[in-house]
């Protein structure tokens, strides 16, 4: 679903503007993979101290019994779905919105220069 809704949100926020659509899409996309690869960081992280609290038969609090996981996925898709309604209304208002854990990946790639923090 992170995959598709900027081809989805495109197409909508084509019609306002074509320079807006396309900006607003490339970043959900950078966004979307970031997030992705964030997730993917913050879950091997979770395991390591989730076998490392085996091992050492201690608890962790939250990674022990296993609400880690859910923190961290309800976190990131709450932080994208916000997003997702700011790069909205943005596009309407043809503004173009910057989130703050975006890698800015394939901003770089197209040329364009990403603007740091």
């Amino acid at each position: 679903m992170m995959l598709i809704t900027p081809v989805v949100l495109y197409f909508i926020c084509r019609r306002l503007a074509a320079s807006y659509a396309q900006l607003t899409a490339l970043k959900i996309f950078d966004l979307s993979v970031s997030l992705l690869v964030l997730a993917f960081g913050l879950g091997l992280l979770n395991s390591a101290l989730l076998i490392v609290a085996r091992d050492g038969e201690i608890t962790i609090p939250l990674v022990s019994s296993g609400l880690s996981k859910y923190i961290i996925a309800i976190g990131l898709l709450g932080y994208y779905l916000v997003y997702l309604i700011i790069f909205i209304v943005s596009s309407f208002r043809q503004a173009v919105a910057s989130p703050y854990l975006s890698f800015k990946i394939f901003e770089s790639l197209r040329g364009k220069r990403a603007v740091a923090l």
